[in-house]
């Protein structure tokens, strides 16, 4: 049972390693990232907390990345799919693994490539602090037609 009145303190900016994302290629857009970490992936069109990605039209863009933060994955993954529907871009998008078994991630999606890590990513700290795995399991997922799975080794 959850607690009331728990805050979270903890840093809510943790980034994918870019020699995790770049086995995926090269992409176009990220709608939930920082300058910096465009600039780092090579990513030329990209939107920030400050420019919010969801506001944007993802259509006109043929790879997309997105790492969102994980509080609000649903509303990411919704406009992931709705925009793949109508433009049929690529699309990978990488949440918590434990999102798969929710009616939010079933209601939203009609099919997808999931690729499953063997073993935890280890994020890198907005904070500029040194991140170690977290404690729950990550996977990325294409928007697709059809239901797929792939196991990948880190």
């Amino acid at each position: 049972m959850a607690k009331s009145q728990v805050q979270f303190t903890k840093d809510n900016e943790y980034y994918t390693p870019k020699e995790f994302v770049k086995r995926f290629g090269e992409f176009d857009y990220d709608p939930a990232t920082t300058k910096e970490k465009a600039e780092e992936f090579g990513i030329e069109n990209y939107d920030t907390i400050e420019t919010n990605g969801l506001s944007s039209d993802w259509g006109k863009y043929k790879r997309i990345w997105i790492n969102p933060p994980f509080t609000r994955k649903h509303e990411f993954i919704a406009k992931a799919w709705e925009t793949y529907i109508k433009a049929k871009n690529e699309i990978y998008m990488l949440f918590p693994i434990e999102f798969l078994t929710t009616a939010r991630f079933h209601n939203s999606v009609g099919g997808g490539k999931l690729f499953i890590p063997n073993g935890r990513i280890a994020f890198e700290s907005g904070l500029g602090k040194k991140s170690s795995s977290p404690a729950f399991g990550s996977v990325v997922m294409k928007m697709q037609d059809t239901w797929e799975i792939e196991l990948i080794i880190k």
